[in-house]
């Protein structure tokens, strides 16, 4: 962040608008403890707080939205539940398909964590997430699972969706995991403690900085802050939003709107009106006309409903 104050004092900046998503608004929320006075205007959306312990949370949050997946398709498909535990009781199991990717037919070993894994990336998109109904019920009762890693390459299959592991864990390892100790979050009753797990291990030798206490800090906003989240997102859903939202919102409650998007995944800006709410706030001419914009064209989005497999007939 002081790195990036270097650059807004090369540009000749006096203020600039700080615009995170995910990770971003971890970096947007330092800068804004760091250098208050160089902030005009602050859009957070997809809150990962500097004091959220992310391998705990994840299992805790996606449990979450897997279980409002659950609930939202259970008109359409009653038996999702049962399908889903009836898929994680017949683990371990060998399958061969073809990689999405490449075509190739593949030989291996799905187990209970390969399946959880699988599953958490279409739910960061509720669009992606709306397949997950076919593509489970498919692998409980058929032992298919072209469906469930497909949707799942889909999600990573694009560079920009890509994280860098190396970085990934020197972040998550300095500033996560030393934390996770002192974490309320409950683990999920299906994801468990997995990923608790995993980064255990990685962070006991991975190489990393020390993070000041003052790091962990949400000091009041002193400009007009923006903050949304997607009810539906598995990582960075409300609850965090809520939590950083009344921290910057002390003792100046009008320089804060939490927006939240029920049927939103991980990321509202790019959702429906939202990017127009968005371009009103940063144009807006002065503080006070920035906050509060009316949201109900964002709020009223729905979750795209249920994928419904087309059958072809039978040729003869």
């Amino acid at each position: 962040m002081q790195d990036m104050d270097a650059v807004r004092e090369a540009l000749g900046v006096p203020q600039w608008n700080l615009i995170g998503g995910s990770y971003g608004t971890r970096a947007a929320l330092e800068y804004l403890r760091q250098f208050p006075a160089q902030v005009r205007r602050t859009v957070i959306d997809g809150v990962a707080p500097p004091d959220m312990a992310l391998p705990a949370s994840f299992s805790t949050d996606g449990q979450a939205a897997l279980d409002k997946l659950f609930d939202a398709h259970a008109k359409t498909h009653p038996g999702l539940r049962t399908d889903w535990q009836r898929l994680l009781a017949s683990l371990p199991r060998p399958v061969s398909l073809a990689n999405p990717l490449t075509g190739v037919t593949e030989h291996f070993t799905v187990d209970r964590e390969l399946v959880l894994r699988a599953v958490r990336p279409p739910l960061y998109q509720p669009a992606l997430a709306s397949a997950l109904p076919a593509a489970i019920h498919a692998a409980a009762t058929e032992g298919r699972f072209e469906g469930l890693f497909g949707l799942t390459t889909v999600f990573g299959s694009s560079p920009g969706m890509r994280l860098a592991m190396g970085m990934h864990f020197s972040v998550v390892c300095a500033e996560d995991a030393p934390r996770m100790a002192q974490s309320a979050d409950a683990p999920g009753a299906d994801f468990r403690s997995i990923d608790a797990d995993m980064y255990a291990r990685v962070c006991k030798t991975w190489p990393r900085g020390d993070v000041p206490a003052d790091f962990y800090k949400i000091p009041p906003a002193p400009s007009p802050v923006l903050v949304m989240s997607g009810g539906a997102d598995p990582a960075t859903p409300p609850r965090h939003g809520t939590r950083v939202a009344q921290a910057l919102a002390v003792g100046h409650s009008e320089r804060v709107q939490h927006l939240v998007v029920p049927e939103a995944g991980h990321g509202v800006m790019a959702v429906g009106c939202a990017r127009d709410l968005l371009f009103r706030f940063i144009d807006a001419k002065t503080n006070a006309a920035a906050l509060p914009q009316d949201a109900a064209c964002a709020t009223r989005i729905p979750r795209p409903p249920a994928f419904q497999p087309v059958q072809g007939e039978a040729t003869k």
